[in-house]
């Protein structure tokens, strides 16, 4: 259906949901979709994960201090909390961090990324929120929510609406397009391969992911509005340092050259503080968003535009060359400082591997980290199945739940700070 009809349709709805204080929206075109001068960009604050505690291998411990095993993990790092303000109306929320206002709730019909595009122009229409320049979220600001202090799922329910009910369908749009194709094969019931992808966050599991655009399940969507949040503006030292003016966080370069499990991946921190390793003693692994917040999703190691094509990283950093499974010219996963927590309550079926705690029992909910894949995101048979920019998890070393070659436990690393 033309776009324009689409929005004749949708428009008394949207009006509707506006009055009734009800749901919400989503994406927008192509990976540039939304163009932004990086040398006028603003400066912005990075939301916190929000972790609160600190883990092993295993299980949680009591907070590590610098010269022991797993120092410097996500929870002993303070960023800026997250901190909302719900409107009077309860229509909106706004994110006291980032300045952007979102939706409190979204959309409960799922729709396909095309689809999502037009709801906004309806939503203005409608002045929801008494607001007129609503937009599909970018995919770093989308998970800008995301919230790990207690995890599963990955979004602070008391200011944005969540049905658990929904579950596993809960992956919210985003408006990045994925600059690839990712490998046909069978995943989540669909057939993924030549179509289009667009990523989108799953508040239950917490993953990034690309989703197919327009064939397959469809999904959620919610609107936001403010200043573009997110976009780089990346200096390059010269002294083996990048510096995101925009962020404040000064990055290393050049990566670890070699994987390693997460415990060694804290380790090659400490060790590089204590050689003042580029002028520094600072270093840190960096946490989840922050390691996101580096990637560049208008690129892919399998772009189908040849000025698309590399690892998903601005060229102003060096990066790894890996063989990946299927025996592809690839870069590799980078570990981030943050645990996954274990699925609280009853396991459910989320689309993918047992919640951390099914399989290993008592004393090994906390063996998985977050990672980052700046290649091709693949399973143990080298398909690429939620492509480059996808944020998943491995087991923390060799002795977790996962089968033998599930997962790639000895993953890279890329140390940060806070710029001074």
């Amino acid at each position: 259906m033309p776009h324009t009809k689409l929005l004749l349709r949708l428009l008394p709805a949207i009006a509707t949901l506006a009055l009734l204080g009800c749901r919400g929206s989503l994406p927008s075109g192509s990976p540039t979709a939304i163009t932004v001068n990086p040398t006028t960009q603003r400066a912005y604050r990075m939301v916190d994960t929000d972790q609160r505690r600190t883990f092993n291998a295993t299980m949680e411990i009591a907070p590590p201090t610098a010269g022991q095993a797993f120092y410097g993990q996500d929870a002993q790092v303070s960023g800026a909390r997250p901190s909302y303000l719900k409107s009077l109306d309860g229509l909106t929320v706004k994110d006291n961090v980032t300045g952007l206002t979102w939706q409190h709730g979204y959309h409960k019909k799922p729709v396909s990324w095309t689809e999502a595009k037009a709801i906004p122009a309806a939503l203005n229409a409608a002045r929801y929120g008494g607001f007129t320049d609503w937009r599909l979220p970018t995919i770093k600001e989308l998970y800008s929510l995301w919230n790990t202090s207690t995890g599963w799922p990955f979004i602070d329910t008391t200011y944005f609406a969540f049905d658990p009910r929904s579950m596993p369908h809960t992956i919210f749009w985003s408006n990045n397009k994925y600059a690839g194709l990712l490998d046909e094969r069978t995943q989540e019931g669909q057939r993924e391969g030549a179509a289009p992808m667009a990523f989108g966050v799953n508040f239950a599991t917490g993953h990034i992911k690309a989703y197919p655009t327009d064939v397959g399940p469809k999904h959620f969507f919610r609107a936001v509005r403010g200043d573009v949040y997110g976009v780089n503006r990346f200096r390059n030292n010269g002294d083996g340092t990048v510096t995101d003016l925009a962020a404040g966080l000064m990055w290393e370069q050049a990566d670890s050259r070699v994987g390693m499990d997460w415990e060694h991946a804290l380790a090659y921190a400490q060790t590089k503080n204590a050689a003042n390793s580029l002028g520094h003693s600072d270093w840190r692994l960096p946490n989840t968003k922050e390691l996101q917040s580096i990637v560049d999703y208008t690129r892919s190691s399998g772009a189908t535009d040849p000025a698309h094509l590399g690892p998903a990283i601005d060229p102003i950093f060096s990066i790894s060359a890996i063989t990946n499974e299927a025996g592809q010219a690839d870069s590799p996963y980078f570990w981030t400082s943050t645990t996954v927590l274990p699925e609280s309550g009853p396991p459910r079926s989320f689309g993918m591997r047992p919640a951390p705690q099914v399989q290993p029992g008592p004393g090994h909910e906390f063996n998985s980290a977050w990672y980052v894949a700046f290649g091709r995101a693949v399973d143990n048979k080298g398909y690429d199945l939620h492509g480059a920019g996808a944020v998943r998890f491995d087991d923390k070393s060799g002795g977790g739940p996962a089968k033998p070659d599930a997962e790639r436990v000895n993953n890279y690393v890329r140390l940060v700070r806070d710029a001074k």
